[in-house]
């Protein structure tokens, strides 16, 4: 049983996520933070948290809010763009775009009272050594309560990052991936952490080389297939369509990229990705194309610069099949009778 604070910021991927994690068996999952970002407002990502869990049957599961804003960021237009990426989509999907991202009900449960970050760094503190953080969006919180108590990442078990992107072609500019292109500094402060971590970037995520991990209308079918009387599964097959048919149509992918879900794997079943060695990994944080590149040192190189921690161990393949079958089998845990 592994314990893990998942730290979402409610895009697509982060709801399968959460329903991952809340219901697999070797998973402890001792809360949920959120974090502005691909999804909107604060309380847009916290209603969706909330209004997941209930649908699972976990609303023991606490929720706490988090950052409202990156600790630097970019442009407000730019912040906003990915938010409203839909409008781009409207002359080719219509009202099918109904189902995404649409704004949350008023959820039947509020909020867990108290910040994300000290969440993190309280349950750390009671778990020393036990507890993983998976970090799915931006990297604010996590940054945030590393400031607060410099201490926490030699309390964390490890840290679980998706982020950046090496032989992959960024998503927010040809150099960056949105969750470390967000929030810079944030993520700056999270890989320079003398902790364990596993990257997980665009390379293994959102890309045909892994095209045996991406959900497709196949496997929606057979989900319902195996999985009757399931709520849960049941939303993601009214859901997900439109999710699967614009990341196959706008950005070329054969089906909708896991990438949230397979880091959450990870906290369980770590061989499911090959990684490099331990090395430094750093974010660049000036302005322009480049804000936001994630840095591996590797190699030997002349000028000083790659002397932080080599705590970073980068995912360069992954066992997309099987990562699959694990997230249908869990999926199919819910609407089954008490045991």
């Amino acid at each position: 049983m592994q314990r893990i604070i998942l730290d979402v910021d409610s895009a697509g991927d982060d709801i399968l996520a959460v329903l991952f994690a809340a219901a697999h068996p070797d998973i402890k999952l001792e809360g949920i933070t959120t974090v502005t970002g691909a999804a909107g407002p604060i309380t847009q990502v916290t209603n969706v948290v909330l209004n997941t869990l209930s649908l699972a049957g976990r609303d023991d599961i606490p929720v706490h809010a988090g950052a409202w804003r990156p600790i630097v960021g970019n442009s407000k237009a730019d912040m906003e763009a990915p938010v409203h990426f839909e409008k781009r989509l409207t002359a080719r999907f219509g009202d099918r775009l109904k189902t995404f991202n649409p704004p949350a009900p008023i959820p039947k449960r509020a909020a867990t009272q108290g910040h994300a970050v000290d969440f993190i760094i309280e349950t750390a503190k009671a778990h020393p050594g036990e507890l993983t953080l998976v970090t799915t969006g931006p990297t604010t919180n996590a940054a945030m309560a590393i400031l607060q108590e410099p201490a926490l990442p030699s309390l964390l078990k490890n840290m679980l990052v998706l982020g950046g992107n090496f032989s992959t072609p960024g998503n927010m500019t040809p150099l960056s991936e949105y969750n470390i292109w967000a929030d810079p500094e944030a993520a700056r402060i999270v890989l320079n952490a003398d902790c364990p971590k596993i990257l997980v970037p665009l390379d293994i995520c959102e890309d045909n080389r892994v095209a045996d991990s991406m959900l497709t209308r196949d496997d929606l079918a057979d989900m319902a297939n195996v999985s009757k009387d399931n709520a849960v599964v049941d939303m993601i097959r009214e859901v997900f369509p439109i999710y699967i048919d614009i990341w196959r149509e706008f950005f070329g992918l054969v089906g909708f990229p896991m990438d949230d879900v397979i880091t959450v794997a990870l906290a369980i079943n770590p061989d499911l990705v090959t990684t490099t060695a331990p090395l430094f990994a750093d974010v660049v944080i000036e302005k322009g194309i480049a804000r936001g590149q994630t840095v591996a040192y590797r190699g030997h190189q002349i000028l000083p610069g790659g002397d932080g921690p080599k705590t970073t161990r980068i995912g360069t393949g992954l066992d997309g099949r099987r990562f699959l079958d694990m997230f249908k089998t869990t999926m199919a845990r819910y609407g089954r009778p008490a045991a």
